[in-house]
């Protein structure tokens, strides 16, 4: 499956809504991202700490380091991940809910889906059921069917680590997905968790006509996790039988990508626009696998390339141990292989004590003519494109890809940390 962005326009487009060739042709259309940024105190050390370039510094940078106290500041904003997601559930149009992710612990999504259940709206939820024999049960999802008012309105599911499948790590929410007419998607880097909250994550948040392959396609995902979830091969027929009956062709501003499945054609397209532009930029929070082996090839050769990492990447590597969510081995990786072969680093100085994360997942490509996105739920790890159920996106919508441009230099000039000023020591506030 070759992409690129010169994609081939059907010769006629028979209706607003009928064979469109972009989604941005179909009506409705709205595409909004939002990012956390976190409204985050300004948290002090005890004492006087000095960089790596001799300079003192008395905080944590306010916004970047944040405590579980920061979540009511950070939510309450209009624009903000959380309220946009609250908002979509308790709209009154909202009549069904499909929600697939890794893990669920929002107490403000949680209460907002009970009253959506206590109105009558129907849930589907898929979430990863942990590795080992035994189904780890998620009690905040499983106390959400206290709330329901009628038999079969609420199923949850667990999934992942059985059948050659990896975690169920998708990231989505499908609101009305058999609507005739309008539905809309929710995709992102964050779980239902601190991630619509004190995380560093992208939401991005679609409304489109019901007919769009794009629309379609997601509920074939969520279907597929729910009815054939159960191994690989089941899951993968399932998903190839269901989009195969999408009558529109799939759209070409935003290419969708469902691993195990279209793992491959993911990894094609991400080394293709690798290959084909002139600047990368990039977030994640793993990184390692093909990719960082498809970075460091064009390294070599002389791409640019910059990267942010959570701050816990920088610490694994220094003190070589394991720091949060990071790895050694994978930090030892990254500086050996990547930034002193000249890929340029900076990193967000987050909570380690609460698992505070940098948890975006997205690469930004720079052509001559014109830039994309690839982003979703999984990291840059060959995991999450060879084992793991993930959602994947290639976009060159602008308005999109300008959202995550401006973002990427907020976060790469003002939130995060060169080396050389990050603090000698390992201390928290």
């Amino acid at each position: 499956m070759k992409i690129f962005f010169g994609f081939v326009l059907l010769l006629s487009i028979l209706s607003a809504n009928s064979w469109a060739v972009k989604l941005s042709d179909y009506r409705p259309f709205q595409f909004e991202v939002l990012f956390t940024n976190p409204v985050c105190q300004k948290y002090n050390y005890s004492g006087v700490i000095t960089t790596n370039a001799g300079a003192t510094v008395a905080s944590k940078p306010p916004g970047v380091y944040c405590k579980p106290s920061d979540e009511a500041a950070s939510v309450s904003r209009r624009h903000a991940p959380q309220y946009r997601l609250v908002e979509w559930i308790l709209d009154p149009n909202t009549k069904e809910l499909y929600l697939a992710y890794l893990s669920f612990s929002s107490k403000n999504i949680a209460g907002a889906l009970c009253s959506a259940l206590k109105r009558g709206v129907k849930l589907t939820m898929v979430l990863d059921g942990g590795e080992g024999p035994e189904v780890h049960v998620n009690k905040d999802a499983e106390a959400l069917k206290a709330c329901a008012v009628s038999a079969g309105q609420m199923s949850l599911t667990y999934r992942g680590s059985t059948g050659g499948l990896g975690y169920a790590h998708n990231k989505i929410l499908l609101v009305n997905p058999n609507d005739p007419a309008v539905s809309r998607v929710v995709f992102s880097s964050g779980n239902m968790t601190s991630g619509t909250s004190i995380n560093h994550e992208n939401w991005n948040f679609v409304t489109t006509s019901s007919q769009s392959f794009f629309a379609q396609v997601h509920r074939c995902a969520v279907l597929g996790m729910v009815h054939a979830g159960d191994k690989r091969a089941n899951f993968t027929a399932y998903l190839n039988q269901c989009r195969s009956q999408i009558k529109n062709p799939p759209e070409t501003d935003v290419t969708v990508f469902f691993s195990p499945v279209d793992g491959k054609a993911a990894l094609t397209a991400v080394s293709e626009a690798t290959h084909h532009a002139l600047a990368v930029e990039g977030m994640s929070h793993r990184f390692s696998g093909v990719i960082a082996e498809l970075f460091a090839h064009h390294l070599a050769r002389g791409k640019k390339i910059r990267f942010l990492f959570d701050d816990d990447m920088y610490w694994s590597a220094l003190l070589k141990k394991d720091i949060g969510r990071n790895q050694r081995f994978e930090a030892f990786k990254i500086y050996n292989e990547l930034i002193t072969k000249g890929m340029e680093t900076r990193f967000l100085q987050t909570n380690q004590n609460v698992f505070q994360l940098q948890h975006n997942k997205f690469l930004i490509f720079y052509f001559q003519n014109g830039a994309a996105v690839f982003n979703g739920a999984g990291n840059m790890t060959t995991a999450a494109f060879t084992k793991n159920f993930e959602n994947f996106y290639l976009i060159t919508i602008p308005g999109v890809v300008e959202g995550y441009r401006r973002q990427y230099d907020l976060y790469y000039n003002h939130m995060a940390t060169k080396a050389l000023d990050m603090p000698r020591d390992y201390v928290l506030p």
